[in-house]
Order: C-alpha cells, then structure tokens, then sequence
C-alpha cells in the first residue's frame, strides 16, 4: 500500500493559490507538478486529469476538488495539493472551495487509485482535520496532517 507520505512532497502543496474558479485552480495545483521525474508524458497527464473536469464537493467548512487521473502518462502515483486562504465559489458547493488536489496515477493501479482518492474524500469529511489543512503554517505541516490522518483512517 502506497501512503499519501510516499506520493505528496513539500514542492507539490502550494498554500495560498491565487485562482478564483475550479479550472484556473486545477491547473494551478497541476502545475507545481511539472518537472517531476514521476511524469513520463506531462500534455497527456495534464489532459488526463483535466479532462475528468472534477467537480466540487462539499467537505466540513468548505468545498474541496480532487481532480485526478488514471493515465500511463506517470510512471508512479504523484500528489499535489493546493489551498486557498480566501475560497472561491462553486455551482457544487454551499461553501467556497478551499482544498485542491490532483492525483496522477498509473493505468495499472486500479486499487492504489480508488484507495488514494476515497482517503483524500474521506480525511476531508472530518472537521477537526479540514480546519487543520486550512491553518497550517507549513507545506511539511500541511503534509503531516495528511498523513497522520491517513494512518488513523
């Protein structure tokens, strides 16, 4: 099993994104990932998640996306995560969306990428740890909160 630890690096969270709607925000987030040895085809892994156009949902206190993308364009699961101090709306969402992440993952893994994304949606359905991601001084603080709510899950 691959853990969130293993695939999310302090140079892939970005904690004060300037976009203001899904689309600009997925890009931006996407972004932070480009360079990484991990992408084998980065126009096809950029097509593979935005093509998904994953909507917003509701988490505690604010909206969030997981837009991901299962594609032979990286040769390993790749994490990036984003978070916006001032939100921005969405059709999706009662609350602004605040949380931003994208997920590349390999063809091949059909159970790491399901498992991935149910983590991600299901650490985001705890209030105690969202209000914890929207504080965090730190990319490594932000990426520690994630992972000791993925060992506790």
């Amino acid at each position: 099993m691959i853990s969130i630890h293993q695939i999310l690096q302090p140079g892939h969270v970005n904690l004060s994104l300037s976009s203001t709607q899904i689309d600009s925000a997925v890009g931006e987030v996407l972004a932070s990932l480009s360079g990484d040895i991990r992408i084998l085809q980065w126009n096809a892994l950029k097509e593979s998640v935005l093509q998904r156009n994953a909507p917003a949902i509701d988490a505690e206190g604010c909206g969030i996306i997981i837009a991901h993308g299962r594609t032979d364009a990286v040769g390993s699961l790749i994490m990036a995560a984003g978070r916006s101090n001032e939100g921005f709306p969405s059709k999706d969402t009662k609350e602004n969306v605040r949380l931003v992440f994208v997920v590349g993952i390999p063809s091949a893994l059909n159970s790491e990428y399901l498992r991935v994304v149910g983590t991600i949606a299901r650490l985001c359905s705890k209030p105690e740890l969202v209000q914890k991601l929207l504080s965090a001084a730190s990319t490594s603080a932000f990426i520690e909160i994630l992972c000791s709510g993925e060992t506790r899950l």
